[in-house]
């Protein structure tokens, strides 16, 4: 009786977490549903393999929702019902966990690949290849080995090594290519202004997950009880996501303030 009472204490503790990384992941599924649409409208003769990879993306994020949904449902009817507590919301959040690897994975090989282009050599790349493959390994492993989120705990040191890692490539991959751009500038206004603005917009989407990461390792090590760090962690994906796509389209946002520098305010984009 006393185990059941303690069962069903746990899993209500996850409740509220889980139900907000559904709000925020719903949210962040609508930008990147939105982001797609423009992504396939205004670049229908991108590469094959670029198309494949956004369609990849969005496919996670469905699945991904559609398992947080279910298992937020299955465990609040009951709840309210009066019925046993089941294990599907313990399940469903680990499962959110692991689908953010994947998705984190290939945008940010995606975005290594850019920064080989940029650079045209191979130290940084490589060394950022590495963090992220171990990075995948850890993730899958620990998800894996799991069948509760309190189970996760015991994992500590690596998921803060995989958090680490996450970092360190973000911010890697986002100061070499700002590096590279920067060092790209041919002296005339235009090309210069433009530069700077590619600059900004690399800084300011590593950094968005890049702080994710940290925030989620610091929650994880100062309130692991709160499940604070389990939200972020599960909307990684849907922020790495995000960056991936707000990438590819602002493609048409770059070229027409190279046409016209000063009209940086018109540019938006029709997507009716």
């Amino acid at each position: 009786m006393a185990d059941t009472a303690a069962a069903t204490l746990y899993v209500k503790s996850l409740v509220g977490p889980v139900v907000v990384s559904l709000v925020l992941s719903g949210i962040l599924y609508g930008c990147a549903l939105v982001q797609t649409h423009v992504y396939y409208k205004l670049f229908p003769k991108d590469d094959w393999r670029l198309r494949a990879l956004v369609a990849f993306e969005m496919v996670f994020q469905t699945v991904q929702l559609i398992l947080l949904f279910l298992g937020v449902w299955e465990t609040v009817m009951a709840l309210y019902s009066g019925g046993q507590m089941t294990s599907a919301l313990v399940n469903t959040a680990i499962v959110g966990m692991l689908f953010g690897g994947p998705s984190a994975f290939c945008v940010q090989a995606f975005f290594i690949f850019r920064l080989h282009s940029f650079s045209q050599r191979k130290p940084l790349p490589i060394f950022c290849s590495i963090l992220i493959t171990v990075q995948l390994a850890f993730t899958l492993t620990i998800g894996a080995s799991s069948s509760e989120v309190i189970a996760l705990q015991k994992w500590q040191g690596f998921i803060v090594s995989t958090l680490f890692m996450a970092i360190c490539a973000d911010t890697t991959i986002a100061a070499s290519m700002s590096y590279y751009l920067k060092g790209s500038r041919t002296g005339f206004r235009q090309t210069s202004r433009l530069i700077d603005r590619t600059i900004l917009y690399i800084i300011a989407t590593g950094t968005v997950t890049s702080i994710t990461a940290l925030s989620a390792g610091i929650t994880f090590y100062a309130i692991p009880n709160t499940y604070i760090w389990l939200v972020l962690c599960i909307l990684e994906a849907g922020l790495y996501a995000n960056s991936f796509l707000a990438a590819l389209n602002a493609r048409v946002w770059l070229s027409r303030i190279s046409c016209d520098p000063e009209s940086v305010n018109d540019t938006m984009i029709s997507i009716t």
